[in-house]
């Protein structure tokens, strides 16, 4: 994930998957991670690796909400 995409009113974009993974948290959020700084994908995730987060409505639909996270520090080397 990570690819810092916008739209034409220069909303943020959900990169591919992140729907899906809304339909299965229906009233809580999906989390756009840096996979680049990720060691182990069924570990745990730095806070700092955590590009943003979407808000996920009752019925698994993005609601629209999105939060960018403050302390996402993108990799030296990447980006």
């Amino acid at each position: 994930m990570g690819l810092f995409r916008r739209n034409r009113t220069g909303r943020r974009v959900p990169p591919p998957g992140l729907v899906e993974e809304a339909a299965a948290d229906p009233g809580g959020w999906v989390y756009e991670i840096d996979a680049d700084m990720v060691d182990d994908p069924e570990g745990s995730v730095p806070p700092e690796a955590v590009i943003g987060a979407w808000q996920v409505d009752a019925h698994g639909k993005l609601a629209g909400g999105y939060r960018a996270n403050p302390n996402y520090r993108p990799p030296a080397t990447g980006r």
